[in-house]
């Protein structure tokens, strides 16, 4: 892929945990650093209290690819417009938003903690920042109703004034 830029975050206090981000025009993908073996420790703790023959034969195999798919599932590419990244000193907080019907429905916060460099933090929101499209005034104005709780509270405030103004002329009637 041309135009792919790759940040690495290892986690300061337990560089095992590693989240992978990788730009790639206006994407962002995110590869869980949970290599197969943290995975097949986990497994290896829910079979123990398995009996040995059902360990090696049903449950393992079914887990292992439940788990990968999970994680494959849960991090699909975000448009960098959904993505929130800080970094301070040596903490760094990354945000995606997740759109149900083209509107922001939830947010998930892909990583938040201390990483072991905070230069290349830092470098990786620089460069998201710069692959965000222009905010423009228009869009500023506009970007509340890009949410699903604003949709639902302005339908509800609706119902809310219809049913106070037909109240109001039913009472005028009698």
């Amino acid at each position: 892929m041309e135009n792919t830029y790759t940040y690495t975050a290892r986690n300061a206090d337990n560089p095992e945990q590693v989240v992978i981000f990788t730009l790639h025009d206006h994407a962002l993908s995110v590869g869980i650093g949970a290599p197969l073996e943290h995975v097949e420790r986990v497994i290896r703790a829910k079979t123990a209290e398995e009996t040995e023959a059902e360990s090696e034969h049903v449950v393992q195999p079914w887990l292992k690819p439940m788990a990968i798919s999970m994680v494959e599932r849960a991090t699909r590419p975000f448009d960098v417009d959904d993505v929130d990244a800080r970094s301070a000193d040596d903490w760094l907080q990354v945000r995606a938003w997740f759109r149900a019907g083209g509107l922001r429905l939830t947010s998930v916060t892909l990583i938040e903690g201390r990483v072991d460099n905070p230069e290349a933090a830092q470098a990786f929101v620089q460069e998201l920042d710069e692959r965000k499209a222009p905010v423009t005034s228009l869009a500023r104005l506009l970007g509340p109703l890009d949410y699903w709780a604003t949709w639902f509270m302005a339908g509800f405030l609706m119902v809310v004034l219809l049913e106070t103004w037909r109240r109001g002329r039913g009472g005028e009637a009698g």
